[in-house]
């Protein structure tokens, strides 16, 4: 009785084969795993986009003009006919936000850049506000130019950079219980407040740390909006993981398949040739 032995799929297959097949599978796991490493980038080399000291003292300057003000008069309830003096500060401060692009995950981004410059000014009797001086376009096209666009009545931006350390910006971050100041330079981000008139720093809070809690956060919707519930699920690493283990076995097959074809059709064209004989 004839007999026919199973023979194991490897034993058929040359040792050149077996060594393209291993390094096929090996390019596809590492180009399915490339995007997603790039998705969950490391913290910028550089963190700050520090605004030039002559854009501060255009600012400062953009700050004294009749229209900035009549903008801090306003705000601090003062008629336009009375004789009220209103001293407005010859230095300004920064406030840095959130870099938007950062935010997207956009490679080579910096985490802070300017938002506007803070001017503060103070009545006689003692009242003060502070002018938030940006960068306006002008309506007609052109290079934009510092105007001052809101008011606050406190002084809270020059009270908070008087004990800033040395390289370090004043950060403004929208959080969920409103706008939260921060210590920022090129390493961490110290929480500031003022309580009871005197200024308070909390723990440090490592770059890296606040850039993971950000990458976390993208898929949820911007904590300054109304919170909505939301039918789409929030964004899990764990499932693309999965995804991505699952497109890495479903193109390894494929390049098995491709692969093995010439194999098969040699060892069956040597089946037919073995029984014609």
């Amino acid at each position: 009785m004839e007999r026919h032995h199973l023979q194991h799929p490897q034993e058929g297959l040359s040792r050149a084969m077996r060594r393209r097949i291993r390094c096929v599978a090996l390019a596809m796991t590492l180009w399915c795993l490339l995007p997603h490493a790039q998705a969950i980038a490391d913290p910028p080399q550089s963190v700050i986009e520090v605004l030039p000291p002559e854009q501060v003292t255009a600012a400062v300057h953009a700050a004294h003009v009749p229209t900035a003000v009549n903008l801090a008069r306003s705000n601090l309830g003062i008629p336009a006919q009375t004789d009220t003096r209103l001293h407005v500060a010859d230095r300004g401060v920064c406030v840095y936000r959130l870099n938007p692009s950062f935010r997207q995950g956009q490679s080579h981004a910096v985490l802070a850049v300017p938002g506007y410059v803070a001017v503060s000014a103070k009545t006689s009797d003692g009242r003060t506000t502070t002018l938030q001086v940006a960068q306006v376009p002008p309506a007609e096209g052109g290079a934009s130019s510092w105007a001052a666009v809101a008011a606050a009545q406190d002084d809270t931006e020059a009270r908070l950079a008087q004990d800033l350390g040395k390289n370090a910006v004043l950060f403004e971050h929208q959080g969920p219980h409103g706008r939260e100041w921060f210590e920022l330079d090129e390493h961490a981000l110290r929480p500031l407040s003022i309580e009871n008139g005197r200024i308070h720093r909390a723990a440090a809070i490592p770059i890296a740390t606040y850039v993971k809690s950000l990458r976390q956060a993208t898929a949820q919707p911007p904590s300054t909006a109304p919170s909505k519930p939301s039918s789409e699920p929030d964004r899990d690493f764990g499932t693309e993981i999965w995804a991505l283990a699952g497109t890495t076995f479903l193109l390894t097959a494929g390049a098995l398949v491709i692969l093995l074809r010439p194999h098969s059709r040699r060892r069956a064209s040597t089946a037919e040739h073995t029984a014609s004989s």
